[in-house]
C-alpha cells in the first residue's frame, strides 16, 4: 500500500537474535566490533519490506555505512542467549536552496536486550548513519539527485549539531588529561582482496578489528597488558573507502588512565610517489575499561 510523501516520522522494528560464538569473547561478553554483524538482520527486516534496494538494478542507490557507533556494557551473555533487538530508523537530509538533495542518510538507532532478563537493561547499543549513494556509478555520479521513491513516505529530518554526521573527522584524536599518559605511533598498512565485500571496498568490520589490534599492539609495546583492554565504545567514520591493493598510513593515539583507556586511529590513503593524502580517509575512536 502506497503512503503519502513525508507521512511517517520513522520506521520501527523488533527482531530476535541468538547469541553465537562469533559474537562473544572468552568471558561471554558481547564483542563491540562484532555488533555490526549482529544487528544487520534487524536493519533489513525493518527496511526491506519498504525498499528492496540493489546497487546493480534500478537507480542503483543503496544505504552504505558512513558513521557508526557501537556500545556494549560487559553484560554476561552466554552462548544461546536470546536477544531482542529494537530498531528505529529515520530519514535525514540536507537540501540546497533550490530543493535539490545535497546529502541523504538513513539514521538507525538500535538497542539489544536479553529477552529473558526482566530488568530490561540493554546489553548493546548501536547508531548507524548510512549514506544514500550509488556505489557502482561512474566517478562523480555516486551521489543521488533525490531520495529513492520507495522511501519518500518517510519525513525528511534536518541534521542537528548533536548528530554524529555533524562531527568533523579531524576531531578523532586523543589527548591526555589529569593522570592520563599518551602514546602515539604511525605505521603502514595495505589491504588485500579477502578484506573486501560485494560493494567493492574494504568491509566495515575489517577496519574496526584491525584498528583495535594496532592499539593493543601499541599498548603492549609501551609495557601495557593488552589483555586488560575492553573495547566497549567504538565510533567509526568512513569518508573515503579503501579498495584491495591500496596502502594506508595509520596514525595511532592511545591514552592510558588508572582504570580506563581512550584510543583513536586515523587512516590516510598512501601513495609511494605522492605520499599520504591530505585528508583523513577513515577514522575511529574507542574507549573502555582496563580490567
Amino acid at each position: 500500500m502506497s503512503r503519502k510523501k513525508g507521512s511517517l516520522d520513522f520506521l520501527e522494528g523488533v527482531t530476535e537474535e541468538t547469541v553465537e560464538w562469533r559474537m562473544l569473547n572468552m568471558d561471554s561478553e558481547l564483542v563491540t566490533a562484532n555488533l555490526s554483524r549482529t544487528i544487520g538482520p534487524g536493519i533489513h527486516s525493518t527496511l526491506d519490506p519498504h525498499w528492496n534496494y540493489n546497487a546493480k538494478r534500478g537507480d542503483g542507490v543503496v544505504p552504505l555505512n558512513n558513521i557508526l557507533r557501537f556500545e556494549t556494557f560487559g553484560v554476561h551473555c552466554p552462548l544461546g542467549t536470546k536477544l531482542r533487538q529494537e530498531t528505529r530508523l529515520r530519514l535525514v537530509t540536507t537540501r540546497g536552496e533550490n530543493g535539490t538533495l545535497k546529502r541523504g542518510h538513513l539514521a538507525m538507532n538500535c538497542e539489544l536486550f536479553n529477552k529473558d532478563d526482566n530488568s530490561q537493561r540493554p546489553v548493546g547499543r548501536a547508531e548507524f548513519w548510512m549514506a544514500l549513494t550509488r556505489p557502482l556509478a561512474a566517478p562523480g555520479q555516486h551521489r543521488p539527485t533525490d531520495v529513492p521513491e520507495p522511501i519518500r513516505f518517510l519525513k525528511e529530518h534536518e541534521v542537528t549539531e548533536c548528530d554524529l554526521v555533524s562531527r568533523d573527522i579531524e576531531s578523532y584524536r586523543c589527548q591526555a588529561f589529569g593522570d592520563g599518559q599518551a602514546f602515539h605511533d604511525t605505521i603502514p598498512h595495505v589491504f588485500h582482496m579477502d578484506r573486501s565485500d560485494i560493494y567493492r571496498h574494504i568491509n566495515t568490520a575489517v577496519y574496526m578489528n584491525q584498528a583495535q589490534d594496532y592499539l593493543a599492539l601499541l599498548y603492549h609495546k609501551v609495557g601495557g597488558d593488552a589483555g586488560r583492554l575492553r573495547f566497549r565504545e567504538i565510533t567509526i567514520y568512513f569518508r573515503k573507502p579503501f579498495v584491495p591493493g591500496q596502502a594506508a598510513e595509520v596514525e595511532l593515539d592511545f591514552v592510558e588512565y588508572a582504570d580506563r583507556f581512550h584510543g583513536a586511529v586515523r587512516l590516510y590513503h598512501s601513495d609511494g610517489e605522492k605520499g599520504r593524502s591530505e585528508r583523513i580517509s577513515v577514522a575511529m575512536e574507542t574507549r573502555g575499561p582496563l580490567h
